[in-house]
């Protein structure tokens, strides 16, 4: 499993009809770390919740449509990263603990109860990562 310690990235562009795009190969890394079909299912609907955040994000930052979400898969240990990336003109907001929104609540609800470990991390003044961390069975 040696090739499975690189990082599996993709951009996509940051429309929601993308975002099955981001899962099914968030899919496929998890399906080879070995987890089992209920796993990667959850998985999947974490990354489309943070895909599906990050696009909400961007569209309420700029109306312009040339932005992208970046997704990043590996393995730390025994664990599995994902990093959902993204520029937002209003990093302090989105790095921030969530704001009171019945939707993010429940979107961030639903990313906790999923995995392991979410975090949100300012990387730079606009770069925002979600990340979602699951321990390798």
């Amino acid at each position: 499993m040696d090739a499975l310690l690189d990082t599996t990235s993709v951009k996509i562009p940051a429309k929601p009809e993308y975002v099955g795009v981001a899962r099914l190969i968030t899919a496929a890394f998890a399906g080879f770390l070995g987890f089992d079909s209920e796993a990667v299912e959850d998985i999947k609907i974490a990354v489309s919740e943070a895909c599906t955040n990050a696009i909400l994000q961007l569209h309420k930052d700029s109306l312009d449509g040339n932005q992208e979400v970046e997704l990043g898969a590996y393995r730390q240990d025994d664990e599995l990263v994902i990093d959902v990336k993204y520029i937002a003109k209003d990093t302090g907001a989105a790095a921030k603990p969530l704001a009171p929104s019945p939707d993010r609540d429940l979107g961030m609800d639903l990313l906790t109860s999923i995995m392991d470990k979410v975090e949100m991390i300012k990387v730079r003044d606009h770069e925002v990562i979600l990340r979602l961390v699951k321990q390798i069975p």
